[in-house]
């Protein structure tokens, strides 16, 4: 053989290798993008799942937080309602005593018209009185 045929045979040994190397290449560079998108297919449903779970803890959090919130509106309504009975009880309770305190005045009233009828009807026994002295 020579050196043209010898070169020619390593060229196509190489050419052969290079094929043979290209073709594991490719099969590598696939299998590589097989993996890839089962970690991305892996790592989207994690997050899927991890986002619904957050959405129903936030769901849970929320239907707690509604749940306080209207049993705290429920009790101050409660309290509202009892410090407005007992206003209106004491409203009662004052209404009387001024209805009491009128009909006292009034009552004052009558005895001092009828202390001064007396007064003026003593007064001439005053005078009398003072006459004969």
């Amino acid at each position: 053989m020579n050196k043209e045929d010898q070169i020619f045979d390593l060229l196509e040994r190489l050419y052969i290798e290079l094929q043979d190397t290209k073709k594991e290449l490719k099969e590598e560079i696939s299998n590589v993008r097989t993996e890839l998108k089962e970690e991305i297919s892996n790592v989207r449903t994690e997050l899927k799942e991890e986002i619904s779970n957050v959405r129903t803890e936030l769901k849970e959090e929320i239907s707690n937080v509604r749940t306080g919130l209207k049993e705290e509106i429920s009790n101050v309504r409660t309290e509202l309602k009892e410090d407005i009975g007992v206003l209106n009880d004491n409203q009662m309770i004052i209404f009387d005593k001024l209805e009491k305190m009128g009909s006292d005045i009034e009552g004052i009233k009558e005895d001092m018209s009828d202390v001064q009828m007396i007064t003026a009807n003593n007064y001439k026994d005053i005078v009398r009185l003072k006459s004969v002295r």
